[in-house]
């Protein structure tokens, strides 16, 4: 859900009452003016431009269901129920009508209400077209998409006592009816896309009505304490500093589909012949704990990958291939885009900001493809069971040089002029480094050796080897025919300075952070500055 779409459904408590009082509603209004809310609804932003003659209404939905709360009234009353027994989605109507009728429902409706409330000596809403359709509107959206999380889902699961089937359903065709199946529990979004298809409807029309729904009137069978079943009023869920406040549970249980804790992932069947790629040697159990749902890697359905995404592409990935849907680094969804967002973290951006951005490194295609080859998948799947089978031994991970040659400080001062030479905590750095790794799965799978660390600096020197001086590739100036390479004094505060921003660090705030300026060049400054 993005936070600029139209929700009809959220008009679930009611587009009654239509802002209090012409004169009360501006008072009011006018002094909340600056306020953002979380619950305005454009209604007739969805019209044709050309017909509109005046600006859409922006509604104010949790101020109509507080009204009609205080007054007793029930969702009915803007939103008759359908055959179900369910409040409509629609305002005043069961289904969909002409834009005309559309226009003159609304203002028969609301403006029809304000006045019967108002003859009746009550505060109302407004009767003028200026007072609703204002260009310049006294309040402004500040709704945020709001999804569950597996925190949410786990108190889900534990209040209705592990009730799958009140939220789970598919559809069985044979009887034309939504029925419970164990182990094919999947999102709503998975069969409720966008907009209504079919006998489906939109998933911000059900997921409104069985969230509220049962938030307003929890099934007998489930055990609720009077107060606790949940948000009903729009900010509840879609304002920022509510969704802050949700109680939140650290580390809540896995969540079971009787999925695989480890996988070597592959081609579809049909593509597996033609895949020449060694298998990826996946662990969900590590992914699952790094992901705050399922979504974050099943986008659409919790099938594999390989089942909408093939080699060549199709009309259920639209045209995505699996190559695309696992290497795109722009994608939310894909494994290389996920972990380029990873590293952007200041733990890992010192190293990570300084090297060559927008591809995968050469190397890095075997950290991924270790797994057997695709012809030999099916011999040798069950000697793999955890990515531990495919870790490096100790002896393959350790420095390859003697860890007592890494010095404990390192002196720069190749370019000492004005200032002392700079000295560097050599050893600390890499201690710290050393610390973040250990910290992450992920980069504990990737650093699998620790001249690794080494190259975070030292980025164009040959793993296993002792680095070199910095002067080494960098000239003390350019060369004309180098000029994508920086001299000397460039290279060393692109490479520090580059690091200490990406990792957020506030020192050094000045040259002098670093190195201490030159005594004779201080008492010549400072004897110019007495002339």
């Amino acid at each position: 859900m993005q936070a600029s779409q139209w929700i009809p459904t959220a008009l679930l408590g009611a587009l009654f009452l239509c802002c209090l009082s012409s004169s009360g509603c501006t008072q009011e209004a006018a002094a909340d003016q600056t306020t953002p809310r979380a619950d305005l609804i454009a209604i007739g932003e969805r019209l044709p431009l050309e017909e509109l003659e005046r600006p859409s209404v922006l509604f104010p939905h949790d101020l109509h269901t507080e009204v009609m709360t205080e007054r007793e009234g029930d969702c009915t009353l803007c939103h008759p129920a359908n055959p179900d027994g369910e409040p409509s989605p629609s305002f005043q109507r069961l289904e969909e009508i002409a834009e005309d009728d559309l226009i003159d429902l609304y203002h028969d409706e609301c403006i029809g209400c304000h006045q019967e409330t108002a003859d009746a000596g009550q505060l109302a809403g407004p009767v003028a077209c200026g007072d609703c359709h204002q260009r310049e509107p006294l309040y402004a959206s500040s709704r945020l998409p709001f999804g569950m999380d597996k925190s949410l889902h786990y108190r889900h699961v534990k209040a209705t006592e592990e009730r799958c089937e009140a939220c789970h359903h598919v559809y069985k065709a044979e009887t034309d009816e939504l029925v419970y199946a164990k182990g094919e529990e999947s999102s709503c979004r998975d069969c409720h896309r966008e907009k209504t298809e079919e006998n489906r409807q939109a998933f911000q029309v059900v997921a409104h009505q069985a969230c509220i729904g049962c938030h307003r009137e929890p099934p007998p069978e489930i055990a609720v304490e009077e107060g606790a079943a949940g948000p009903q009023f729009c900010a509840d869920c879609h304002d920022l500093d509510h969704q802050l406040a949700i109680e939140r549970v650290e580390d809540p249980p896995r969540l079971d589909r009787g999925q695989e804790d480890f996988l070597l992932l592959s081609a579809s069947e049909a593509d597996l012949e033609s895949s020449e790629l060694r298998t990826v040697p996946f662990s969900h159990v590590d992914h699952e704990a790094a992901a705050e749902s399922c979504r974050v890697c099943h986008h659409e359905t919790l099938d594999r990958c390989s089942e909408c995404h093939t080699l060549k592409g199709g009309e259920e990935s639209e045209g995505v291939t699996l190559y695309q849907a696992a290497h795109s680094m722009t994608s939310d969804h894909s494994c290389v885009g996920c972990h380029e967002s990873e590293k952007r973290a200041a733990t890992c951006a010192g190293c990570h900001d300084q090297m060559e951005q927008g591809r995968v490194p050469e190397a890095g295609c075997d950290a991924c493809h270790a797994g057997p080859l695709p012809e030999r998948l099916q011999i040798e799947r069950s000697r793999f069971r955890s990515l531990d089978d495919f870790r490096p031994g100790p002896a393959e991970v350790a420095l390859s040089f003697v860890p007592d040659e890494i010095p404990e400080t390192v002196e720069i001062g190749a370019l000492s002029d004005r200032y002392e030479p700079a000295v560097m905590p050599h050893r600390k750095i890499l201690e710290k480094l050393r610390e973040h790794i250990g910290e992450s799965t992920m980069a504990s799978y990737f650093h699998d050796h620790e001249d690794v660390l080494c190259q975070g600096c030292h980025h164009q020197s040959p793993r296993g080897e002792k680095p070199p001086l910095c002067e080494s590739c960098h000239r003390a100036e350019s060369a004309d025919l180098e000029l994508a390479k920086p001299a000397l004094q460039g290279a060393y505060h692109q490479q520090c300075l580059g690091c200490h921003e990406s990792m957020g660090l506030q020192e050094p705030s000045d040259c002098t952070g670093c190195h201490e300026e030159k005594r004779e060049v201080s008492e010549t400054l400072a004897s110019s500055a007495v002339r």
